[in-house]
């Protein structure tokens, strides 16, 4: 007679002869997929139904009683364990805390819609697209220097003084090149786009980095000025997000047939909660490298400063330039692909461009 050995998980139960594993089997307490061998041959492995099958055995696993005493003897403890009401299982699976948290928020917004204005409303849907957003850079681009306080305050930092200059100050009312966008002069409306739009954006989404930089006790590597830029860049994001969610889109459907418009104005809704941000978050992320060079090298700081400003303001502006004139969005993929290598690129810089500057 031949007999087999089975291994399950981390054993191996045996030597059984075929009639004992297909009792085991029927019990339940071996499995069909398990692996099983025979013991003159350990090296032939094979699943418990090959050999089942191979001597003619049909086994079926057997029910334990019916519904009611199969749940009465799984129990309490594995369908409602007494640890679930209490902060245990938190404080154990923490990242499934944040992805309930990420997963859920949006339900709860929902329940509260109607006690909301339409202002907060979209603020609040902005404000949870963004966090998605700085949960993944936390995750990614994070170093060792990177405190919390400092991400979430630069977070919230960023939303106000936005507001302030935007919406308080009204900057726009002194912009000399509002309305130049999109004239029929190619020069003009380039260089609207990247002065009018892209340096006015950019210095203030940088801003405050510099003031990160200026009042850190310590030497900020550029690697860390790129993340506190990257949650800047999502911050503004918020506040741009909200505006043409009340704006430009909700406009949108105003003047235009609601059937052909709907689908533009929701496109353009998504857009600007989720790639937009990210999109101004690589543009701030290139800022606050430059600017972390200016401080590292203070004797090029004036024109690190300027590139801090000029090179993210040119792509941005360029961005723009082609939403206004071209009829084409495809014609921007390329603008925004080269903001993102230039960004990859100046992360991979080498200490030899570092010492260059240190000569």
């Amino acid at each position: 007679m031949e007999y087999f050995e089975v291994m399950k998980e981390d054993a191996i139960l045996g030597p059984f002869d075929i009639d004992e594993i297909a009792e085991f089997v029927h019990s339940g307490l071996i499995l069909k997929r398990d692996y099983a061998y025979n013991i003159e041959y350990p090296d032939t492995f094979r699943t418990v139904e090959f050999f089942l099958d191979k001597y003619g055995k049909k086994v079926v696993v057997e029910h334990k009683g019916n519904l009611f005493s199969q749940i009465k003897e799984i129990g309490q403890e594995l369908i409602l364990p007494p640890t679930i009401f209490t902060k245990e299982p938190w404080k154990k699976d923490k990242q499934l805390f944040i992805l309930s948290l990420v997963g859920l928020t949006l339900s709860g917004l929902i329940a509260i819609a109607p006690l909301l204005n339409a202002y907060i409303l979209f603020y609040c849907i902005a404000l949870y697209f963004s966090v998605i957003w700085g949960l993944f850079f936390y995750y990614l681009f994070k170093t060792d220097q990177v405190k919390l306080k400092t991400t979430v305050l630069l977070f919230f930092a960023t939303q106000i003084l936005t507001t302030l200059i935007f919406f308080v100050f009204d900057i726009g009312a002194i912009n000399l090149f509002e309305g130049l966008y999109d004239t029929d002069n190619v020069v003009v409306s380039l260089v609207s786009c990247i002065l009018g739009i892209g340096v006015v954006e950019e210095f203030v989404k940088v801003l405050p980095i510099f003031l990160i930089l200026y009042f850190s006790k310590n030497v900020i590597k550029p690697q860390t000025a790129v993340f506190y830029g990257l949650m800047s860049g999502i911050a503004f994001g918020v506040y741009e997000g909200v505006n043409y969610q009340l704006g430009p889109n909700f406009q949108m459907l105003l003047e235009n047939e609601i059937s052909e418009a709907y689908v533009f104005s929701y496109l353009s809704n998504i857009a600007r909660l989720t790639s937009l941000p990210f999109l101004h978050a690589i543009w701030c992320g290139i800022a606050s490298y430059f600017a972390a060079f200016a401080f590292l090298y203070p004797r090029f700081r004036i024109a690190l400063y300027s590139l801090s400003i000029l090179v993210p303001a040119t792509i941005h502006g360029l961005y723009d330039y082609l939403c206004f004139n071209v009829p084409f969005a495809l014609a921007t993929v390329p603008v925004v692909v080269i903001g993102v290598v230039l960004l990859m690129v100046y992360l991979n810089i080498r200490y030899d461009f570092h010492s260059k500057l240190a000569d």
